[in-house]
């Protein structure tokens, strides 16, 4: 593939990404709270007038018309901090609900304990334990409850001297009724804090059956894009048929049905006429047979993939010599399934399964990178698994794209070979590569794997080598349940530049496996935190 990357500026569109139910619900809170403090702001201010209209005791308007002043300026100002919803916090509105306990006070000073004036505060609690969390929401209720209670009681046993406008008639209210009126309005006000709270309960859990709809629908769709991409290299492939070689022999290989395609050639079934051991032959394409460079590249790829020594990679048994009519790979002929038939099955792997893969691959690129070799297309169906249960090997497939650390040239030409989801940001660009390449594709795989989606969902070339360049994927954590620990490691794997990565896939690896365990490296930690701060998941890279 000789695609190049487009200019970010002629992207018409880019994807959304999907909040957590937390944060969905905190900006609706944001927007709720700063209409709530506006609007304070203006009562505050207009009862503050009409106090200082109506009159009464002194002293009492006095108190009240202050108060409610210090209301005004304060709801005011924590409206203006609002306006930008990053700056919201619950804490803070709650804090600042909370200071009304004062105006509170003050209104039931001016008007009476029992005036109407009493109905405003199960009203504000409901509001507000609505945005608040539950260690806020039981304090927020206690300290109003107790403010009111203890000035009302003071008040209707003699304690505080009455200066309200509104005072009970002793003869139809005795003190008796009067504490009983009082009780009465504790137990509404905490009944207002008890829906307040189930109202925000039943919102929270509106928006996760909502959040996950959402994203199992983007696993789906990206399952679909991915399922249309293979099957239409499938068909183009030929895979499953009849080859143009089949039933032939080739130095002793009988010759079977296609059962691949690399990115050289074509992969037969085969045997040895003495013999029935399962082998797989990969033989230089038809159409690149008179092509001398292919050759050489075709050559150089038996080269590359012979010299591997590790369980972790396909084991090859011969190639053809550099004399023979048609160039030949043998190899082993692997049983079980590849990593992306895995997947189909069930998006979001095991973290048990996930840190077995992640040691196997880490093995083989490690023992490919030792030997000079850079894979350039590693992807979940280059990633196959022979064996069952604790015998189960997962190695290393298709070379075909592979290239010599530091050597003069590529198998391709030079021009972008691989993937275009499972691209570096060097190679979609076209840049010098190096293991580190590998790395970018293998924290790819990992994403692949801990949330059930791609972390560039299938779509057009171009745009899709954009988002690789340039932008972090989705935040784990908002796809699926990835540990905050997870998703530092991936952010390290998945940076843009190669410098800021792991120097290897053992390094990967060995993080990897830590941060399950909950002991990830704070130098780690620290690491992927400054990456975030440039390029946060989901964000286009800023420098």
């Amino acid at each position: 593939m000789a695609s190049r990357p487009i200019s970010r500026t002629s992207l018409t569109s880019t994807s959304r990404t999907m909040a957590t139910p937390e944060q969905a619900l905190a900006e609706v809170e944001a927007t709720r709270v700063r209409g709530l403090m506006t609007g304070m702001t203006g009562s505050s201010f207009v009862t503050a007038v009409i106090v200082m209209l109506v009159g009464g005791d002194p002293r009492a308007v006095t108190i009240h018309a202050a108060a409610l002043a210090g209301s005004a300026v304060l709801t005011g100002l924590t409206a203006l901090w609002f306006r930008n919803p990053r700056r919201y916090s619950p804490t803070i509105a709650m804090y600042v609900i909370l200071a009304q306990v004062i105006v509170l006070v003050s209104g039931y000073y001016f008007w009476g304990p029992f005036s109407a004036y009493g109905a405003l505060v199960p009203l504000t609690i409901y509001i507000a334990v609505g945005s608040a969390t539950r260690n806020e929401a039981i304090m927020g209720v206690t300290v109003c409850v107790v403010a009111q209670a203890a000035f009302s009681f003071a008040t209707a046993l003699g304690y505080i001297e009455s200066r309200g406008l509104v005072e009970p008639n002793p003869s139809r209210a005795p003190l008796f009724t009067q504490l009983v009126a009082v009780g009465l309005l504790q137990v509404i006000t905490i009944g207002a804090g008890i829906a307040g709270w189930l109202a925000r309960r039943d919102a929270t859990r509106a928006l996760e059956e909502h959040n996950r709809a959402l994203l199992e629908l983007a696993r789906r769709e990206a399952q679909l894009a991915e399922a249309m991409a293979e099957a239409n290299a499938a068909r183009e492939a030929g895979v499953g048929g009849a080859g143009r070689f089949t039933e032939q022999t080739l130095d002793g290989y009988k010759l079977g049905q296609i059962i691949g395609r690399g990115a050289m050639g074509e992969i037969y079934a085969a045997s040895r006429d003495d013999d029935n051991v399962p082998l797989a032959i990969k033989l230089l394409a038809p159409h690149l047979l008179r092509d001398q460079s292919a050759r050489d590249r075709f050559l150089r790829e038996s080269a590359i993939i012979s010299s591997l020594q590790s369980k972790h990679c396909v084991r090859v048994y011969e190639v053809s010599p550099p004399e023979a009519v048609l160039p030949y790979i043998v190899m082993e002929r692997l049983e079980g399934t590849d990593l992306a038939q895995l997947i189909k099955k069930q998006s979001v792997r095991p973290i048990a399964e996930v840190k077995e893969i992640v040691a196997h691959v880490a093995a083989g690129l490690d023992a490919a990178h030792k030997a000079g070799i850079i894979h350039r297309d590693l992807k979940p169906s280059n990633i196959f698994a022979t064996g069952e249960g604790s015998g189960r090997i997962w190695k290393l497939l298709d070379f075909g794209a592979s290239k010599w650390r530091d050597g003069e040239g590529t198998l391709t030409q030079d021009n972008i070979v691989g993937t275009p989801g499972y691209m570096s940001p060097e190679q979609a660009l076209g840049r010098t590569l190096d293991q580190r390449s590998d790395v970018y594709a293998f924290g790819v795989i990992i994403y692949r794997l801990l949330t059930g989606v791609p972390a560039v969902v299938p779509g057009e070339v171009p745009a899709m080598l954009q988002e690789v360049a340039y932008r972090m994927p989705v935040q784990p954590s908002k796809r699926a349940t990835v540990s905050p620990e997870l998703e530092l490691v991936l952010a390290v794997a998945l940076a843009k530049s190669p410098v800021h990565r792991f120097s290897t896939a053992g390094e990967l690896a060995a993080v990897f496996a830590d941060a399950i365990e909950g002991k990830l490296d704070r130098g780690i930690a620290h690491r992927a935190t400054s990456l975030l701060s440039d390029t946060p998941w989901g964000g286009w890279q800023r420098h």
